[in-house]
């Protein structure tokens, strides 16, 4: 090679240099280049299935000052697991999800509850729903980016437009989109649950077989829901063993989501939305004594109310204001 192909004149070499960083500075420039928050969040939601991890996430429960950590591991396209660490009373404790069944187990204990998977054609459309309701519901903007465990992330953040209360805010992992970390708000602004990886490993495979210990009652049962789930509520009415009653005024965006029917139909929640909270009104025909739920409700965040009316027992939950729930409960009919 001879010289003059080697040193370029320090003209051409200041050209060359401005040249690139006009280059530069105008794809910097280019819109088109730069992810939309509403990309990111899209993105996100399908990410825990596209990646390889191992993990330590903590979740607070600000209200109770109570505190869980859980080994998180996540392989793709569709496995899932969770070791509850701490504390000490739901320590050992497992949530195993294989892409077609997502079971909640202590290994060596017959105590297990299963669902369908959060990977199944129905949790895909519950997303794809609850994603469009986001959009309608609430403004997402976003934040200068950030650092966790080393890794950059977007900062993402969910207001709603009726109140302009904030109700989500997250950290997004900018190559891979995964959830880092997440503050929930409540209906008053403040937040009530957060979570974050306080560690996290990155392409890391490990086998399925070592982490499927799910009992062997349970492999042998398969996976049987103890409910049906429609979306229509013509359909809905025609299936419920009794007369369903609606409610007629619903908070501003929350919208007919699903229809939940448990016992051959003898038991019907009915769920609103509006993107990132839920309605729930439960009836069951014949009544119950309400004062048999009174346990369970305590476990809920939201404000629940029982009542019965018409042959049926009445069980309305949801994270709003006492007027709110008020309003709800007078115009069912």
């Amino acid at each position: 090679m001879s010289k003059s192909n080697v040193f370029l004149p320090t003209g051409k070499i200041l050209g060359y240099i401005c040249g690139c960083l006009f280059l530069l500075l105008n794809l910097l420039a280019l819109p088109s280049l730069a992810v939309e928050p509403e990309k990111i969040l899209s993105l996100s939601l399908q990410a825990q299935f596209q990646v390889n991890i191992e993990g330590i996430m903590e979740t607070h429960y600000q209200e109770k000052n109570y505190t869980i950590r859980a080994k998180v591991v996540y392989q793709e396209p569709d496995f899932s697991y969770i070791l509850y660490l701490a504390p000490p009373r739901i320590k050992d404790r497992r949530i195993l999800d294989n892409g077609k069944l997502c079971i909640q187990y202590i290994p060596g204990m017959n105590d297990f509850k299963i669902s369908a998977s959060s990977n199944s054609s129905l949790a895909r459309k519950r997303r794809e729903k609850g994603l469009h309701l986001i959009f309608a519901n609430y403004t997402i903007s976003q934040s200068p980016d950030e650092e966790i465990a080393g890794r950059g992330v977007y900062v993402i953040s969910l207001l709603l437009r009726s109140s302009g209360n904030p109700g989500l805010k997250m950290w997004i992992d900018k190559e891979t989109f995964l959830l880092l970390r997440q503050e929930r708000y409540n209906s008053e602004g403040k937040v009530f649950f957060s979570s974050q990886f306080i560690e996290i490993h990155f392409n890391k495979k490990l086998s399925r077989e070592e982490l499927n210990d799910i009992p062997k009652s349970v492999k042998d049962k398969g996976f049987h829901p103890p409910y049906r789930v429609i979306a229509d509520i013509e359909e809905l009415k025609k299936t419920s063993r009794f007369s369903l009653s609606f409610p007629a005024y619903l908070p501003s965006g929350y919208s007919f989501q699903e229809g939940v029917l448990f016992n051959g139909g003898q038991k019907v929640d009915l769920i609103y939305a509006n993107g990132l909270e839920i309605i729930v009104l439960s009836q069951q025909s014949p009544p119950i004594d309400v004062r048999t739920e009174d346990s369970a409700s305590r476990a809920i965040r939201a404000k629940t109310e029982f009542w019965t009316d018409k042959g049926k027992t009445f069980v309305l939950i949801a994270d709003i204001s006492e007027k709110e729930l008020t309003k709800i409960r007078e115009s069912i009919e």
